[in-house]
């Protein structure tokens, strides 16, 4: 184990709850695992390991309680997560929807899903019945190392709409996981704003399993972040299912952004779409890993992946790498990706009609950017993102 990663996790462990088996077990794994070093190519842009040892404070303990000016308007369920504990005097339930904590099972096997495991208070799991309202998330952060847990799950023919948004103090690690489990014809739509402090460091896990019919939404919009780290995948597991991944993050500062996503077809006749685009000023980066997989089994396979980026100065960068990875013969898809700056011709076009030069550029990313804002299905959401994408874009 390198050095850096053998400091970080000497400091973790003295929080760790030796009782649980499970957690053990994680902790073991990890410890043979590894958290990522420079050498690991999924974050080969993204130090954070060594980012970790150097800026969070783990030892930072004070709990913040929940201000309830920042809960949404909308009706519907709003759930409210300290330090990754539910709090259930803080949250408002409607018929229909079911809460539950139960201890921490068994994760996935990437390194920020075991250090969730090993470390998360408990696990929140978020069941419907019938028709019900948007359901809302709140997750508020303010310990130096917190670990969040969710599991979300559709039945048959359910729809759910699922809006997150996280308060997170400066100086802390965020290392969240939220699961979906979309059982037959089931639709979820879920949607999430980061807009932190550069203090902040996150890494966010979003996973969802799909059986047949069924839809799943992805929107996940990033205005600002000291580091951000978005590790999301879709897992269609039968057939005629639908996914989407919808992403934006317009970022300015030395704010650092890293979208991994994944998508996995492992039965016939499914389709997937996904579209992240970029706005970058200052000395921000941005960092997209997407890779589509199509199993020999998953015929008739429709696939589309794109990361358009504009870069509005000269120390703006972006790292891009879409990937297909295809054993079936009997498909339709495609990636892409672009990088570039704003087109003068069309800056030019709008000066010459008496627009400044100023809301020419807004006018021109405001356009580039509403395509990904297209499948909010909360219009209150949508609205501010919307005007967040407007404030900074003026």
């Amino acid at each position: 184990m390198i050095k850096e990663q053998s400091i970080l996790l000497d400091k973790l462990e003295s929080g760790l709850d030796t009782s649980s088996t499970v957690r053990m077990d994680a902790w073991k794994m990890l410890q043979e695992v590894g958290l990522p070093s420079k050498k690991s190519e999924s974050y080969k842009y993204t130090q954070i390991t060594s980012i970790l040892e150097k800026k969070a404070n783990f030892d930072l303990g004070e709990q913040k309680a929940f201000d309830k000016r920042d809960l949404y308007k909308t009706s519907g369920s709003h759930l409210v997560i300290i330090n990754g504990v539910f709090s259930k005097s803080d949250s408002a339930i409607e018929n229909g929807v079911l809460v539950d904590t139960q201890e921490v099972t068994e994760g996935k096997h990437d390194p920020f899903s075991l250090l969730n495991t090993a470390f998360s208070p408990e696990e929140i799991t978020i069941k419907t019945e019938g028709k019900v309202s948007p359901i809302f998330l709140y997750q508020v952060n303010s310990v130096g190392f917190s670990n969040p847990r969710i599991k979300v799950s559709a039945s048959k023919s359910q729809e759910i709409s699922i809006v997150e948004k996280s308060i997170n103090e400066p100086n802390t690690f965020a290392n969240s996981s939220i699961s979906f489990d979309l059982d037959e014809n089931s639709k979820i739509n879920y949607s999430k704003i980061q807009a932190y402090g550069q203090e902040s460091s996150v890494h966010e896990t979003i996973f969802a399993k799909q059986l047949r019919d069924s839809r799943f939404y992805s929107n996940v919009f990033t205005f600002s972040g000291g580091l951000v780290r978005n590790n999301i995948t879709i897992s269609l597991e039968d057939e005629n299912c639908e996914g989407y991944m919808n992403g934006l993050y317009i970022l300015d500062g030395k704010s650092h952004v890293d979208n991994n996503t994944s998508v996995d077809h492992l039965k016939p006749n499914s389709y997937s779409n996904e579209l992240y685009k970029g706005i970058l000023d200052e000395k921000s980066t941005g960092v997209f890993n997407g890779k589509i997989y199509v199993r020999p089994d998953a015929q008739k396979t429709n696939a589309f992946q794109t990361n358009n980026n504009i870069l509005l100065s000269d120390d703006a960068s972006i790292h891009t790498k879409p990937q297909l990875e295809i054993w079936a013969d009997d498909v339709k898809c495609s990636h892409g990706c672009t990088s570039g700056q704003l087109d003068e011709d069309a800056i030019f076009y709008l000066r010459s009609r008496g627009i400044s030069e100023k809301n020419a550029k807004a006018m021109i990313l405001n356009a580039y950017a509403a395509e990904a804002t297209s499948h909010i299905p909360v219009p209150e959401l949508k609205e501010e993102v919307e005007q967040l994408i407007s404030n900074k874009l003026i």
